[in-house]
């Protein structure tokens, strides 16, 4: 209720006599233009920062590493910790049962030969 009457504006009779989904749709279109509020802040900043009297190796190379902005998560990794070591342990059993397996049949390659 503090959201719709002091950030969306709303009187309490109109927040009372909103449906659901109306209430989901203004507060949407508030944290749009929150957010498009705060890229333009992040360009004017971002823009100052990498002026020309700066050193270059210490600046943020694109403007979503100088400031993210909403809940963009950054790009992780799809697999799994715990995959990779279960990869790795069936790569490792694979890579031995193979060194058996051309063990055991060294001597018949050498006779088609």
């Amino acid at each position: 209720m503090a959201f719709a009457v002091g950030e969306l504006g709303l009187r309490l009779e109109e927040f009372y006599d909103m449906p659901f989904c109306e209430f989901r749709i203004k507060a949407y279109a508030y944290k749009r233009m929150q957010e498009e509020r705060l890229r333009h802040t992040r360009m004017i900043a971002y823009y100052s920062a990498i002026g020309p009297h700066l050193k270059s190796d210490k600046l943020p190379k694109t403007i979503d590493e100088f400031m993210r902005i909403g809940d963009k998560p950054k790009k992780r990794s799809r697999v799994s910790d715990e995959m990779r070591e279960l990869y790795k342990k069936r790569m490792d059993e694979y890579n031995e049962a193979m060194r058996i397996y051309r063990e055991k049949h060294k001597d018949q390659d050498t006779d088609k030969k």
